[in-house]
């Protein structure tokens, strides 16, 4: 009869440490998801944009689809690896936006944004490698994926502009003041 007792508990003891470990497993997964900006189904929403409420013109002439922003000449500073490039998602859009951007016909993204959900924009981002001064075409190629958890593929878009990658000039004094 002891043999019996002292067997239950042992399994109890097992069943109840197995249960722990299962549930702290659950836990550990859920936050590394939560940290690692995944939600439930695995698919990556940036934690780097934010709101976006200006203003664009629309130059839709009322037609109905995926909003695409377009770009004028954009300028950044020489052997910088910050670029300060806004890459939005227009408000409205019922889709998310992945943003590849590559160098003249070059096809190795210099930078690959996680998913940027409607009425939000990167407005910084680091690139792989610097560029030297001169004047480029740059690609924002555009992916956009529906926004439940299949992420199947719509229409995107490769939108061009010329990038100015200028020198940084820095002043130097150009007098001298005694301070006393």
């Amino acid at each position: 009869m002891q043999k019996q007792t002292g067997m239950k508990k042992i399994l109890l003891i097992f069943m109840t440490a197995v249960i722990l470990l299962a549930a702290a497993v659950i836990l550990w997964m859920a936050l590394r998801d939560k940290d690692n900006g995944r939600n439930s189904a695995g698919i990556v929403v940036s934690d780097e944009a934010v709101e976006w409420n200006k203003d664009l013109e629309d130059t839709s002439g009322g037609q109905q689809g995926i909003k695409i922003p377009g770009y004028g000449d954009i300028t950044v500073n020489s052997g910088d690896t910050t670029w300060q490039i806004t890459l939005l998602n227009p408000e409205g859009n019922e889709c998310y936006f992945q943003y590849a951007v590559t160098i003249d016909d070059s096809d190795i993204p210099i930078y690959t944004s996680d998913l940027i959900e409607p009425g939000k924009a990167i407005t910084e981002f680091e690139v792989s490698e610097p560029l030297e001064a001169g004047d480029y075409e740059i690609h924002l190629n555009i992916s956009a994926f529906t926004m439940d958890d299949s992420l199947t593929d719509l229409n995107g878009a490769d939108v061009k502009a010329v990038l100015h990658l200028s020198l940084i000039h820095i002043s130097e004094p150009t007098r001298q003041a005694e301070i006393s």
